[in-house]
């Protein structure tokens, strides 16, 4: 099982939309689980998911929160336990949603350690996303969302990512397109261990 943790620093610059793509695109290759970790269940929302999971073919969504926005310790500990428990089933993929600025130490984030961590970002966040990504145990993949047409990315910045995307402003259906060199990736990834 890959597992990629899809992190920023900043609401509304497109992580939930890039995980909830990436799943999509990865659930045509193999089994994939999407966990939204967000208190805001964001995820879990947008895709009008009452209960808790979710499954449409190879994909399924896990809404990890019942109660947005009323997390105690309590529930920190119950997430962690179905979280064990979720990923023991057979995934090929799981695709994370964070909440903004989670950082490696909390509880919940320290349960996918062994991540790809994959920072979301656009343009004008793009200084504190890189500042926010030594926190973390390596950098897998930067995603820059919302660029304007004469924007590029420096080579300074590409080599701190082992993949590095730039997504226009576009429909939110055309994602899947603009991530195929994520995917191709973490399938490279995947076949490396099998």
């Amino acid at each position: 099982m890959i597992k990629v943790n899809v992190l920023g620093v900043k609401e509304g610059v497109g992580k939930t939309s890039v995980a909830l793509h990436l799943s999509r695109e990865l659930a045509k290759l193999g089994k994939t689980l999407i966990v939204d970790k967000t208190p805001t269940c964001g995820l879990g929302r947008k895709m009008w998911i009452n209960g808790e999971m979710l499954c449409e073919g190879n994909l399924c969504i896990l809404k990890l929160f019942r109660k947005p926005f009323r997390i105690d310790s309590n529930d920190l500990e119950i997430a962690c336990r179905k979280l064990q428990e979720v990923y023991s089933q057979s995934w090929d993929y799981v695709v994370i949603d964070n909440f903004s600025c989670a950082v490696p130490h909390n509880p919940i984030i320290k349960v996918d350690a062994d991540s790809l961590p994959l920072f979301v970002t656009d343009p004008l966040n793009l200084g504190v996303t890189l500042e926010y990504s030594e926190k973390f145990y390596s950098k897998f993949g930067l995603v820059i969302n919302q660029v304007p047409e004469e924007y590029s990315v420096s080579k300074d910045v590409e080599k701190l990512f082992q993949i590095v995307v730039s997504i226009p402003f576009v429909e939110e259906n055309s994602f899947g397109k603009y991530l195929q060199s994520v995917v191709m990736s973490i399938v490279e990834r995947r076949n490396s261990f099998i």
